[in-house]
């Protein structure tokens, strides 16, 4: 495509961030929703989470060539900041973006515009959750596919790109459980947009279930592409909308061990 287009990729993890909506939770006030985000044993639990699922996914991605903005409230405790700029900071092109209380969207258009280089004439910007992982060769895949298919759907027109095979682990007093999910519509993890850099559209524009309503869509149904994790802090309603079966975590290790850059037996430990 030559010198008509440069694309950056850029993921976006909102690190509790104390948007005004966004939540399952309704009706809360900013004074609520900063209680129940920066609660101390909270925080604690997401950093366990992030720290060793969603950031060594990051780590290990077999093309490094991205940059990770990391949306927190200008509120968060300087304890937690302080923690979440030391562990991010072997993360090549990471970036934390502090803002005031603002509506969701408003909050992500902005963090997005804070990483986009004057040089880029495309964006495409992937979501990630702190609790949950991508599979190592996601950026190289989405990469491999924006190349090959926005030619075909237009430079100046949205395409989102994802994948709808991946794995549930849902923890449980007794052991956790793993799940081989093949979602209907493509999951939120790792899912992608790539758009022209002034466009204010972004991936969080729409449900990411329903994506394929209003954009041009390609997901990967191969590659068990993401890990989702199921627990008491989860910020949305999990569940998923196609084939959900449980899976033997003997028979599920090899994949995981070739996917990931964790073990089976370190998921069973988390």
């Amino acid at each position: 495509m030559g010198s008509r287009y440069k694309n950056q990729i850029i993921g976006l993890m909102r690190f509790s961030y104390p948007s005004l909506g966004g939540f399952v939770t309704k009706n809360e006030s900013a004074d609520q929703i900063e209680a129940r985000l920066y609660e101390d044993a909270r925080l604690e639990r997401r950093f366990h989470l992030f720290e060793n699922l969603a950031l060594p996914s990051l780590l290990a991605q077999s093309d490094q060539d991205f940059r990770m903005v990391f949306l927190v409230g200008q509120s968060l405790p300087s304890q937690w900041r302080d923690r979440l700029n030391d562990v991010i900071a072997p993360l090549k092109g990471a970036r934390v973006v502090a803002l005031a209380s603002l509506p969701h969207y408003m909050a992500v258009r902005r963090a997005f515009n804070f990483a986009t280089p004057d040089a880029a004439t495309h964006v495409t910007g992937f979501r990630l959750d702190d609790d949950d992982a991508l599979d190592i060769n996601h950026v190289a895949r989405m990469r491999a596919t924006v190349n090959a298919l926005l030619p075909v759907a237009g430079l100046d027109t949205p395409l989102v790109t994802g994948c709808h095979r991946g794995y549930f682990l849902e923890f449980k007093p007794e052991g956790h459980a793993l799940f081989h999910v093949i979602e209907k519509a493509p999951g939120a993890q790792g899912l992608a947009m790539t758009r022209p850099a002034g466009s204010s559209e972004n991936i969080f524009r729409r449900n990411h279930r329903f994506v394929t309503q209003f954009y041009n869509t390609y997901t990967d149904a191969n590659i068990p592409a993401y890990i989702r994790t199921i627990h008491t802090d989860n910020d949305s309603d999990p569940h998923a909308s196609g084939q959900i079966e449980t899976a033997d975590w003997e028979t599920a290790a090899p994949l995981i061990a070739e996917h990931f850059p964790f073990t089976a037996a370190q998921l069973q430990a988390l």
